[in-house]
């Protein structure tokens, strides 16, 4: 927290908090909670942006605006499809305006229709839970998503993204490691009993001579090279089932929508 500089706008609604992200950069992010009243909703907007504009600069502008807005801006964001007299209020519009800050996600997803929100019926949905940025920002986001998650499952969904530090060196994938998910998978354990036992069986015929090709440690390296076969085989296997249920999944969520 000694990193981190707070300033809170809106007690309970609205905090600033700036970060260090990599090096000498820095993120500020403007974290939100909007009323559902209207009118505490609609004037809270306007407070964010006298409170900013007021500082002389004391409370820095934000490179991030997120949270829980309990409004929508376009009425394919809510089912039944329409805009309620609480939606797009002009005071947000001043802010984003004055912010610069755009609607991460939509850019990303012009036409897709997603929600965020449900009620226990699930008779009305919305995308009330948000992800603004600055335009820079916003083009150093990837795998921008709107998932269900153990936290908050029953009514609201998780938006989440990746920025990435344009400027930060080339790494590579690294040494490749197993999935722990494979020690529960029989066919691969199986395969590696029977490498194991082959190695075993190897090591039993070595004879007090040994080469370079005639030690146990040859024996060991074909052993890790099978194991690796056999892991790398199963573990497309596991991503191609895995992925095949995602997409039936996902065909039927898009097919409830219609």
């Amino acid at each position: 927290t000694e990193a981190l500089s707070t300033h809170v706008l809106v007690p309970g609604r609205a905090i600033v908090t700036t970060m260090n992200w990599h090096r000498n950069d820095e993120l500020t992010f403007l974290a939100v909670y909007g009323p559902n009243d209207k009118q505490e909703n609609h004037e809270m907007w306007t407070t964010i942006e006298d409170r900013i504009r007021e500082s002389n600069g004391t409370i820095p502008k934000p490179d991030v605006l997120l949270g829980d807005f309990n409004f929508v801006e376009d009425g394919i964001d809510r089912f039944p499809a329409k805009l309620n007299d609480t939606d797009a209020p002009p005071s947000f519009d001043s802010l984003k305006r004055y912010l610069r800050l755009s609607d991460g996600w939509r850019d990303t997803n012009p036409s897709a229709i997603e929600y965020t929100w449900r009620d226990p019926s699930r008779s009305k949905l919305s995308r009330i839970d948000r992800i603004y940025m600055t335009r820079g920002l916003s083009l150093a986001t990837r795998n921008w998503k709107i998932e269900l998650t153990d936290l908050n499952k029953h009514d609201h969904s998780r938006v989440s993204t990746e920025i990435v530090n344009l400027d930060a060196p080339f790494i590579g994938p690294g040494r490749w490691t197993m999935r722990p998910e494979l020690l529960d998978d029989e066919d691969f354990m199986s395969a590696v009993d029977v490498a194991g036992k082959h190695a075993l069986a190897e090591i039993a015929k070595l004879g007090p001579t040994r080469t370079c090709n005639n030690n146990i440690q040859a024996v060991y390296r074909d052993f890790k090279a099978a194991v690796i076969r056999a892991a790398k085989r199963h573990q497309r296997e596991m991503n191609c089932r895995r992925n095949t249920k995602i997409d039936t999944l996902t065909r039927a969520r898009e097919a409830a929508k219609e």
